[in-house]
């Protein structure tokens, strides 16, 4: 069974720029190409999913910090993977920290784009 991994890096973008969908697409490429079966969080169908769980909190009225929604959408995701991929980029970022300790705190692997053959 192949693992399953998250892509985490900054983003910080209320619409994701070109720039930012290229850089996750191209580490999905490369963890793909080593075989590996990757949940991208730029891809349009994790964005998608994304949407309507907003959504469904904002017509609930239950939509208090859009931030913090987002972080725990990709926290419920990367709780669902092997590992998690951080793109040189992570430190830059307050939400992929997050990710990056929520990783460690529940002991899944953690791989770096700059040390990683996959």
């Amino acid at each position: 069974m192949e693992k399953k991994i998250y892509i985490s890096g900054k983003m910080g973008e209320k619409v994701l720029s070109q720039a930012t969908i290229e850089k996750f697409n191209k580490a999905e490429e490369k963890l793909k190409g080593a075989g590996r079966d990757v949940m991208n969080p730029a891809s349009h169908k994790f964005q998608e999913a994304l949407n309507e769980v907003l959504a469904y909190h904002r017509s609930n009225r239950k939509l208090r910090n859009e931030q913090a929604e987002i972080l725990l959408f990709d926290l419920s995701c990367i709780a669902r993977c092997d590992a998690i991929y951080m793109l040189r980029d992570w430190k830059e970022s307050p939400g992929a920290k997050a990710e990056y300790y929520f990783a460690k705190a529940i002991g899944i692997e953690i791989l770096h784009e700059y040390e990683s053959n996959t």
